[in-house]
């Protein structure tokens, strides 16, 4: 802007050429990259307040999942891809139940949504599955073909009755000892561990075997047998078969678990010992005393 003089009097013009500042903000707008990212940033800006006030009102994230999902569902499914069910083929029946709730899938679904290796992990994760196979039919089913582990023992932990394969895993789990009379009580902390050496011992117990109510882990380093009328076998931390070879031997020539005594220690193989019942020692005291204190 300037001003002229004009008969005496002062007559103010408005200059056409821009000031510097708004020369610098039209060179500045005339830059492409500049105009593009203003757009996108107030269009972005906008965008995310709208979202902001609509998802605060309503539950427009969960309607929008939950419509795409049942449009998926419905335009995804074609006749030629459908899954329409699961068969599962194992030698116990009662188990597919089991195998369907772990799984958890539902039906129809597309071929497309099943991976077959990762329910083939999943089915093997199960704890009484040994191994499994799956495949898709022809037919539109899921087969799975499963191999179940055999329960060998029971672990009692604490209150607790669990089945245990011949590995140490488990298998299934009991209300009580009274559900499997049929196999073999252990008990003891890391006896899940060594099932294998507590049934070598079993074996090893012979006709003994049907007086065996169960076998201890006695800190994680040996067995002790418990038998019928509370009489207890001690077994050394090495050599447990040894040992149990010479009990049996002894009780086969002696009858020495037939008589009246409490344990047999056999932890030091060398130099077993025995202990009597509370009814033997008194025995043995009124012998010594009728014999004048002479050992008997």
């Amino acid at each position: 802007m300037r001003s002229i003089r004009q008969n005496d009097k002062f007559i103010r013009k408005i200059d056409p050429a821009p000031s510097k500042v708004s020369y610098f903000l039209y060179r500045f707008w005339l830059r492409r990259n500049i105009r593009f990212s203003l757009k996108v940033l107030v269009s972005v800006l906008f965008m995310g307040i709208g979202y902001y006030l609509i998802e605060t009102r309503t539950n427009l994230l969960v309607d929008v999942k939950e419509a795409t999902a049942r449009l998926s569902k419905l335009f995804s499914i074609d006749e030629a891809f459908k899954i329409k069910g699961i068969n599962i083929i194992s030698d116990d029946d009662s188990i597919a139940n089991k195998i369907t709730a772990e799984i958890q899938l539902d039906f129809p679904k597309s071929a497309s949504q099943i991976d077959v290796e990762t329910l083939r992990n999943k089915v093997e994760k199960i704890s009484f599955v040994r191994n499994a196979s799956v495949r898709i039919t022809a037919d539109g089913f899921i087969e799975i073909v499963v191999l179940l582990r055999d329960p060998v023992v029971i672990h009692r932990i604490g209150n607790r009755y669990v089945l245990l394969d011949l590995e140490g895993r488990e298998v299934d789990q009991l209300e009580s000892r009274a559900e499997r009379l049929d196999l073999p009580l252990i008990v003891g902390l890391g006896a899940e561990n060594y099932v294998s050496e507590a049934l070598t011992i079993l074996l090893e117990a012979k006709d003994l075997v049907t007086r065996v109510r169960g076998l201890v882990r006695i800190g994680e380093r040996r067995w002790d047998i418990i038998l019928d009328q509370n009489q207890r076998i001690y077994l050394p931390e090495q050599n447990s078969l040894t040992a149990m070879k010479k009990i049996i031997a002894l009780h086969e020539g002696q009858r020495i678990l037939d008589r009246e005594i409490d344990y047999l220690d056999f932890r030091d193989i060398n130099r077993p010992m025995l202990g009597l019942t509370e009814q033997s020692e008194k025995l043995l005291r009124g012998l010594r005393n009728l014999l004048g204190g002479k050992n008997v």
